[in-house]
């Protein structure tokens, strides 16, 4: 086996390893499915793609590409009516709609990238592109998107890199914001949270929110890096990393520490569902405890508001409280396109097209349609959250909170610096460990895996 195949089977299996961290990064993480095109796309041979490949899409010839996401059956709909009007207005280009659930889409990659193969377009959570532009796995769009107004845009500036490089273009942003059940509220008489509140007001709340007999908690906190540790962090002002994502602030940055000793006293005190109360739980259940009725409050996603739907809770959201400094500090994840380094170049260029037609407007009203993310375009998703309806009433709510919203500490080791401290902060959390302990070991742990950047 090549070196650079052992370097990308190597990058899958790290992929795969520890993939829940991501598990609300899209509404369908946890959906079962397989790969269905659309019946309007054509599902062209192995043998076809390749013949068409040899030309070239800018003189017109046929080409054919494939664009692969994950999205639930109803978004599927949407993905396929872009796909399709896409084709309308390049003649040329044939393209195979392959859309599966979350964890299809992945393990399809793991498989056809190691194999050499792929689809052309797929789409990628963002912590997980630097990961695939570091093997060569995808092209740099930098070149590309000279002519492209970023501002225009969420989420470029979270996934550009330490060199300004881009490898990606933003699909659609999920952004954290405060959850909270209105009726657990109004049977504790909590007045309902505003942009003014603090950490200590969520503290307090949810000491009154917290009804030990009833089994409910004021908030989940969980030992898991999206809802629990790194959000905290980020609400303090702090971060794990410093900004070139190659050095660890765990012991350093003072804010770490402060977020920490303020988590724990939820697990202490019981305002939170410990790993006692977990037990039994299927895992991951940290993202089910809003939509379950198990916790009054809770740090999501856009994404989430669609389990809370379906299981009719009377919900709205509010912005992350804010922490040092008065900032309402909050973390997003951008999921992007990516066009695959090693396609022919003719299925390049039409891939480019796709993306390129991704960013207009027809593509981006049909994409602010969808439930699962905010569409990248600024104007546009202003004006579909501008007409939203029903809950969560203060939907706008997480456009304000991109302001102060910052990327979850992706580098090229994402997921491996991440799971070389989680269970240190799982020992914190339960008691075995002091604070002082949970920064030491956290650091080390931190730095041996971002000591392989080097």
């Amino acid at each position: 086996m090549s070196k650079s195949r052992k370097s990308v089977l190597s990058l899958f299996a790290l992929v795969m390893l520890t993939s829940a961290a991501l598990t609300a990064c899209s509404s369908n993480n946890n959906n079962g499915g397989t790969a269905s095109p659309s019946a309007s796309s054509s599902q062209a041979s192995p043998d076809s793609t390749a013949e068409a490949s040899g030309n070239t899409a800018d003189n017109g010839e046929p080409v054919t590409i494939q664009v692969a996401y994950y999205a639930d059956e109803k978004a599927r709909e949407t993905f396929g009516q872009i796909i399709d009007k896409f084709m309308e207005a390049n003649k040329n280009v044939t393209v195979e709609n392959v859309g599966t659930d979350w964890g299809t889409h992945y393990t399809n990659l793991k498989v056809d990238l190691a194999a050499g193969q792929g689809p052309t377009v797929y789409l990628l959570d963002g912590p997980y592109i630097a990961q695939y532009a570091s093997e060569g796995a995808i092209e740099n769009l930098t070149d590309r998107l000279k002519d492209v107004k970023l501002d225009d845009y969420f989420g470029f500036e979270a996934i550009k890199n330490a060199n300004n490089e881009y490898f990606a273009v933003p699909q659609a942003i999920q952004v954290n914001a405060l959850y909270y059940n209105k009726e657990m509220f109004d049977a504790a008489n909590v007045a309902y949270p505003t942009a003014d509140w603090t950490t200590d007001d969520v503290y307090e709340a949810a000491q009154k929110l917290t009804n030990a007999d009833a089994k409910q908690y004021g908030i989940g906190l969980a030992n898991h890096f999206r809802y629990g540790w790194y959000t905290t962090i980020r609400q303090f002002g702090g971060d794990i990393l410093d900004e070139s994502r190659t050095k660890s602030t765990f012991a350093s940055d003072p804010k770490v520490k402060e977020a920490m000793v303020y988590m724990k006293k939820f697990w202490d005190e019981g305002l939170t569902p410990s790993l006692v109360a977990q037990e039994g739980e299927i895992t991951p259940n940290h993202g089910t405890w809003f939509p379950r009725g198990i916790v009054a409050m809770f740090y999501d996603n856009f994404a989430r508001r669609l389990s809370n739907d379906q299981e009719g809770i009377n919900y709205d959201v509010s912005l992350m409280p804010k922490g040092v400094g008065g900032v309402n500090y909050s973390a997003l994840v951008a999921n992007s396109w990516v066009l695959n380094a090693h396609a022919k170049d003719a299925e390049k260029e039409a891939g480019w097209k796709f993306i390129e037609y991704f960013l207009s407007d027809e593509a981006q009203q049909l994409n602010a349609t969808l439930s699962e993310g905010i569409t990248a375009k600024k104007s546009t998703a202003e004006a579909a959250l501008s007409q939203h309806q029903g809950n969560p009433e203060h939907i706008k709510v997480f456009l304000d909170s991109m302001q102060y919203a910052s990327n979850v500490g992706d580098n090229p080791l994402w997921e491996e610096w991440i799971g070389a401290i989680d269970p240190i902060f799982t020992e914190y959390l339960s008691g075995k460990i002091a604070i002082d302990q949970l920064l030491e070991q956290g650091d080390k742990a931190a730095q041996a895996v971002l000591d392989k950047l080097k």
